[in-house]
């Protein structure tokens, strides 16, 4: 038990650290001589963002026996935006161009926190897996490559869907901006349903994996490395505090 919890654990968090570094450390110190956000708030709502996920994983278990149901994955996507939007919804963080990253620091713990939930979930439950126990329950390689590929993709998702709330709430525009993320979160539930349907289809479910990574990955890299630094700007004008440091 040990090892799945660790194994889940690398799993989760290690692809939630390397982005969130990856994605920040443009934007602060040293890279430029002001932040663009506060590292403690930023800190904050990471932290809120794992404990909302852990609230909201343990919703999603009880709807395990309904994985395979289109309606209720919709559903639960919309309510993990929502969710999401309740958080940030508050008057300090309206109209301010730092309120793009805290909205990226909610989706990395959520994010994380669905990953990891999910794995050590399908590991010791779903699919009766144990790292070192008996012949019949080891995961070989393939099984730790999907169950890799299922964190990867919850936390690419709900990052950049929490950076597209975090867009609303900065534009002072959260509705559209949520359905928005609603939109592009119930596409990738839907493709995981897929593969949480073709478990007996080895072909059909990693290709339904791969689909859900690279719809996940592009959505990422699109909010992430094309829209951020431009939001950034619109937002800084909006406020009346333009910068000319404003990464590219």
């Amino acid at each position: 038990m040990d090892l799945l919890l660790y194994a889940a654990g690398i799993m989760a968090f290690a692809p939630t650290l390397l982005l969130m570094y990856a994605v920040l450390r443009k934007y602060t110190y040293p890279a430029v001589e002001q932040p663009f956000f506060s590292d403690p708030v930023f800190f904050k709502l990471f932290v809120v963002g794992l404990i909302a996920g852990t609230f909201l994983f343990l919703a999603y278990t009880y709807l395990a026996g309904y994985w395979a149901n289109m309606i209720y994955m919709v559903l639960f996507a919309a309510i993990q935006c929502l969710a999401m939007v309740v958080v940030m919804n508050l008057k300090r963080f309206h109209g301010k161009s730092d309120s793009v990253f805290y909205g990226y620091g909610l989706g990395l713990g959520m994010g994380c926190t669905m990953a990891f939930g999910t794995i050590f979930y399908i590991e010791t439950i779903y699919l009766g897996m144990t790292l070192a126990g008996t012949e019949e329950g080891e995961i070989g390689a393939a099984g730790l490559i999907w169950l890799f590929l299922i964190a990867l993709s919850y936390v690419l998702m709900l990052s950049a869907i929490g950076t597209t709330v975090g867009e609303g709430i900065a534009r002072r525009k959260p509705m559209e901006f949520a359905m928005q993320a609603v939109f592009v979160n119930a596409v990738f539930s839907l493709i995981l349903v897929a593969a949480y349907s073709s478990t007996d289809n080895e072909i059909m479910f990693y290709a339904c994996l791969v689909l859900a990574l690279i719809v996940a990955a592009v959505y990422f890299y699109y909010i992430m490395y094309v829209k951020l630094s431009r939001v950034v700007r619109d937002v800084l004008r909006m406020e009346g505090k333009p910068r000319k440091d404003v990464p590219k």
